[in-house]
């Protein structure tokens, strides 16, 4: 029962990064202007976040319960990976987003390697979720 309550609550946490990537995030850019889109995108992605730190603790505090450390590992690696973004990296990003706009070249070095350890941060949680899926789907039937 518990591990089925976790098998939904890692779903609906990949489903919600997916339905970011796919749908929100091309549709803000393609929809709104470049102001409005980073507005929109600052607060956006903080609760994305948050949100799924919560899901993430939730469910190392289940596999704990449950017993299974690796999975609980894994959950709590991606806990620090979604405080760290949402935390540290975002508002880093967003400094130097705002800096490179005001012309510092820097900046949009620092940006760009921040936003891409921000994205491999998303991929990697992404990769952790699938885990715990097929691990559930194959192993707890």
């Amino acid at each position: 029962m518990l591990l089925d309550a976790l098998s939904y609550l890692n779903s609906i946490l990949l489903g919600s990064m997916l339905f970011f990537v796919i749908i929100v995030s091309p549709t803000v850019f393609t929809s709104l202007s470049s102001d409005q889109a980073s507005k929109f995108l600052r607060i956006i992605f903080p609760r994305l976040f948050l949100f799924g730190l919560v899901i993430s603790l939730v469910t190392a505090l289940g596999y704990y319960i449950s017993s299974l450390h690796i999975e609980m590992i894994l959950a709590l690696l991606s806990s620090i990976l979604f405080f760290l973004n949402r935390n540290l990296l975002t508002p880093m990003i967003n400094y130097h987003r705002d800096k490179e706009i005001e012309g510092d070249i820097k900046s949009k070095k620092y940006f760009k390697l921040l936003h891409l350890l921000s994205v491999l941060f998303f991929v990697m949680n992404s990769i952790i979720l699938v885990f715990f899926l097929l691990n559930n789907t194959f192993n707890y039937v």
